[in-house]
């Protein structure tokens, strides 16, 4: 396979680049992990694809421990407030919405768990305007 694919090479599409994300990220650094607590199929992704394109490192996407959470939270993990206020600048959640459950052992600095309000959250129309390229 690998001689035709050489011999061919109008054939072989590598890899399309849709967007580029400039060289100075401002989030750089910042490990999530973003886990659907709500039972929408796909939402997790979709936010993470949103994270992703503002700099955040998503490591981990899945499903939470169970599906009736009725808020959004994002946890801190390793007792950094600094990243904790820089995640929120972006997702916007309400003050109530941050709490702390410190656990080094998971390897990500926040955790972000989707709740049934995903869709009144301030950047929801952003999340659903971005394509997914990732």
């Amino acid at each position: 396979m690998g001689k035709r694919l050489v011999q061919n090479p109008d054939k072989v599409v590598l890899s399309q680049v849709n967007e580029v994300i400039p060289d100075t990220v401002p989030y750089q650094g910042i490990v999530i992990e973003v886990l659907n607590g709500c039972g929408v199929p796909g939402l997790a992704q979709k936010f993470t694809n949103f994270l992703r394109s503002e700099g955040f490192d998503v490591i981990y996407t899945g499903n939470a421990n169970r599906m009736d959470y009725s808020n959004t939270q994002l946890i801190e993990r390793v007792g950094d407030s600094e990243k904790t206020n820089e995640v929120n600048e972006v997702l916007m959640l309400h003050p109530q919405r941050l709490s702390s459950a410190l656990d080094p052992s998971l390897h990500v600095d926040l955790t972000l768990i989707l709740g049934k309000d995903y869709n009144r959250l301030p950047v929801y129309d952003k999340v659903l305007a971005l394509r997914e390229i990732y």
